[in-house]
């Protein structure tokens, strides 16, 4: 099937099968799954998902080995990045460092995979996709196994935004086990947000009711972060996956948010007799190789692992010839050679006399060049002098946020159950904290947690207000909205 693309979408549930000619989606198939890719962890379970893969692209006649692999976004992170405008030779560590910093998960856990979107006003925006290396290792060895080689890769929650057809907007897919939260704003995801559903055996009405509060929290969360650029009126909401069936959910939903509800759509032809509506993933990895026809989405690179990209044909190998023929050709050369050096000897006495000439006037030039080396080394002495004083700068910026991220991250850690955070604010040696909490108890026992941290100097409780609330048929509850302001101690432990 040369000319084909071929894309393969691995979760937890399933394998999705598409194959593409062009604009027109030719072939969709689906197999089920009987064990979730993270309790993979035996060369036998490998071996069964690798022979699931074979008999699925052998029942559809699909013969092409080089595929484009999506994953779920479930274990994945992707996070938006501003950086200083930095030399290119310094890009790579500068992301390594801001990574280590913003990310849950250590770094030599992860793959990293990266695209700047922007630069100006000396900042570079970066956009960061990190893969766990256990799935990403596991998955990419059972392709190989089932005769397949991916050489492009990409994330679910990219796939699906890159058919938005808008600039801003708030995706919203629901499959079996997961869902996923895709804000879109100016091209670039932020945040996203795949989540696992708490056990399998939900009704979509149960699972709607959980996917409506993560859409207002992040709604939420994003508004706060970003009160200079809120989410607007009006801005689509795209819908895919189970909920797309259930119009007046979806719909109600929309109203309530002030939002503008319709289905997310394949930008690709479709026999009849096909239904590409389950296969949208599928649908935005195949348009990785379309870029017309995709979303105006900032971040489109590849986020296959660096060592499994295609090996490069080295220049001796592109050069490689049989050594008969390189012989013949030296043979040939020597020949021509004789013959025109014959030819060249009177024109070369003639040259020797224009060369002196020349000669002499090189060597005026020579001195005044010399002249120039000494005022560009001084300045780059007064260069390597400014760049040891932004280094030090980089580097104390780097710590201080390091500080800060630890402060933030012993203060989630220790939430007790019972207790939910609105907001969080760290600032000149304080950190500020508001929540609720489903009792007072709760609220005490966090404390305690925060005391026991040995990151604070002093604690205080600056309020803690009953709210009653009451439900038609339903007995009355109540919660605890709070806030704390904690100091911090300057040597943390």
């Amino acid at each position: 099937m040369a000319g084909n693309t071929v894309s393969l979408y691995i979760d937890d549930v399933s394998i999705r099968l598409m194959v593409t000619r062009g604009k027109r989606v030719a072939r969709l198939a689906e197999t089920s799954l009987d064990t979730s890719l993270i309790e993979i962890d035996s060369k036998e379970k490998e071996t069964q998902l690798a022979d699931k893969i074979k008999s699925l692209l052998k029942s559809n006649k699909v013969h092409a080995r080089k595929i484009i692999l999506g994953l779920s976004g479930l274990h994945c992170l992707t996070r938006p990045l501003v950086l200083p405008e930095l030399p290119r030779q310094m890009l790579n560590e500068a992301i390594t460092r801001e990574s280590r910093r913003v990310l849950p998960v250590p770094i030599d856990q992860l793959y990293l995979s990266w695209q700047i979107t922007s630069i100006s006003g000396g900042k570079i925006q970066v956009f960061l996709v990190a893969l766990p290396r256990d799935i990403a290792d596991m998955v990419i060895r059972v392709v190989n196994q089932a005769g397949c080689k991916p050489y492009l890769m990409d994330i679910k929650p990219l796939a699906l935004a890159r058919l938005s057809g808008e600039a801003n907007a708030i995706l919203i897919d629901v499959q079996a086990r997961e869902f996923d939260i895709i804000n879109v704003v100016n091209g670039i995801p932020q945040p996203v947000r795949s989540v696992a559903f708490p056990r399998a055996e939900l009704s979509l009405l149960e699972k709607f009711e959980i996917v409506k509060d993560d859409v207002k929290r992040t709604i939420q969360f994003y508004n706060n972060n970003n009160a200079e650029n809120p989410i607007k009126p009006d801005t689509p909401m795209l819908v895919s996956g189970e909920l797309s069936t259930a119009t007046e959910l979806y719909e109600a939903l929309a109203n309530e948010l002030g939002l503008k509800a319709s289905l997310l759509a394949s930008p690709l032809k479709c026999l009849k007799q096909l239904d590409a509506s389950q296969y949208l993933i599928n649908v935005g990895l195949s348009l990785k190789e379309l870029p017309k026809e995709a979303s105006k989405l900032s971040p489109n690179f590849n986020v296959l692992p660096a060592p499994y990209h295609p090996k490069q044909v080295s220049l001796n190998q592109a050069l490689a010839v049989p050594a008969t023929a390189v012989a013949i050709a030296i043979m040939v050369l020597m020949v021509m050679t004789v013959q025109n050096t014959a030819a060249d000897i009177d024109s070369l006495s003639n040259q020797a006399a224009s060369n002196n000439f020349t000669m002499e006037k090189k060597l005026a030039q020579k001195k005044v060049l010399i002249n120039d080396i000494s005022y560009i080394e001084a300045s780059i002495s007064a260069a390597d002098s400014q760049y040891s004083v932004y280094i030090d700068a980089y580097i104390m910026l780097n710590r201080t946020g390091d500080l800060m991220n630890t402060d933030l991250r012993v203060t989630i850690a220790n939430v007790v159950e019972g207790i939910s955070l609105m907001s969080l604010n760290h600032s000149s040696g304080q950190l500020s904290i508001e929540g609720t909490a489903d009792s007072e108890q709760e609220i005490l026992e966090y404390v305690r947690n925060l005391h026991n941290t040995g990151r604070f100097d002093e604690i205080t409780i600056n309020n803690i207000t009953r709210n009653e609330s009451s439900e038609e048929g339903e007995e009355d509850t109540a919660t605890y909205a709070f806030s704390l302001r904690c100091y911090l101690k300057d040597g943390r432990p």
